[in-house]
Parts: C-alpha cells; structure tokens; sequence
C-alpha cells in the first residue's frame, strides 16, 4: 500500500527539521522515524528556512560584547557550555564510525557471501 502525502504545519517542519539537525540523524533515518515520503521534503525545508536561521534557533547567536565588560562566571559557563558540545560532537563522531565500520563488515560478508563484488569502482578503482 503506497503512503499517503500528508501536509505538515510550519511548527511540524520546523520541530522535524530542529531534530534533524541536532540528532545528527541521516536524512533517511528522519525519514524513516516521521514517515517522510522523501529526503527531498528535507531538502525543500533546508532551502525554505536557510534564509531565516532566527526561526531554526539552532545556534544561539554570538553576542558580541566588551571583552573587558565580562566576568569570570559567564566564561566559566561559556566554557563548560563548549566542553559539553564537543563531547556530544565527540560521541556522535564515534558513533558515525561505528555505523560506517559495520556497513563496511556488512559489505565485506555480503560479497564474500555471494561472490559478486558491491562496491563501486571509479575509474579502476574501489571506492570503500
């Protein structure tokens, strides 16, 4: 049975594009978990809202102050707020290798298994 092509409201897009792009999700992951009909439904989201990133709020904007005019307490929070984004950028890089690593297992089995080289080959060679 074919699914049906639903219209979402902006508030949909938008909550659907924001865990898009702080999961760190592949577009057919997203798809997958909100039933998207296509990865081009992100696609036409990303060029939509690309021109209003006050509406993504997916970084807060970089305040510029008097360097001399901060205290040590909003460096400290600056601080431990950027320590805790690279580790969460840090888990989600050793996670990307992990899935990558398994696909290559995955591959490596399947054509062994029946023999039939998977991967591509560009101009003579294998691209992994």
């Amino acid at each position: 049975m074919l699914k049906k092509w639903q219209h979402y409201s902006e508030e949909e897009c938008l909550c659907i594009f924001r865990d898009y792009y702080n999961s760190g999700m592949s577009k057919r992951q997203c798809m997958i978990k909100y039933g998207l009909l296509s990865h081009s439904t992100l696609n036409s989201w990303l060029r939509r809202y690309e021109s209003h990133p006050e509406l993504l709020s997916l970084r807060p904007e970089a305040i510029e102050e008097d360097m001399a005019n901060r205290d040590k307490e909003s460096y400290k929070e600056e601080n431990a707020a950027l320590k805790k984004h690279i580790k969460e950028l840090e888990k989600a890089l050793a996670f990307s290798k992990l899935e990558t690593e398994a696909r290559d297992l995955l591959i490596d089995k399947a054509e062994s298994y029946v023999n039939i080289p998977i991967r591509k080959k560009i101009w003579g060679q294998t691209v992994t």
